[in-house]
């Protein structure tokens, strides 16, 4: 059976950690996929784990321009998130979509 959750955020506290999460989300992404060399990230412990974060200063400065853009799509409700989980007849694996401002999606 699938399910549909319509959701926004609307504490600051709440906005702050999501913002937070998909700032090192990014650098992750950055990291395991060669984007930047290996040598422009250090390591930080967060959330019980060691996760790496640029040094790069024109990346760090606009992905806090983005991350800062979010935050206050967020406050505002104007980010909203869909999330639709259907089970895949063969092989029962879930598949889950996220839907955001605009209307974009991206599989998690």
């Amino acid at each position: 059976m699938s399910t549909a959750t319509d959701t926004a955020i609307t504490l600051a506290g709440s906005t702050s950690i999501v913002t937070e999460f998909f700032h090192y989300a990014i650098n992750s992404i950055l990291y395991q996929r060669g984007i930047y060399e290996p040598e422009t990230f250090k390591r930080e412990n967060k959330y019980g784990l060691t996760v790496l974060t640029s040094t790069d200063e024109g990346l760090l400065s606009y992905l806090g321009s983005i991350m800062g853009q979010m935050e206050a799509w967020m406050m505002k409700g104007e980010v909203q998130v869909r999330e639709d989980e259907g089970k895949k007849k063969k092989t029962g694996q879930v598949k889950t979509g996220q839907v955001g401002k605009g209307g974009l999606a991206a599989p998690f």
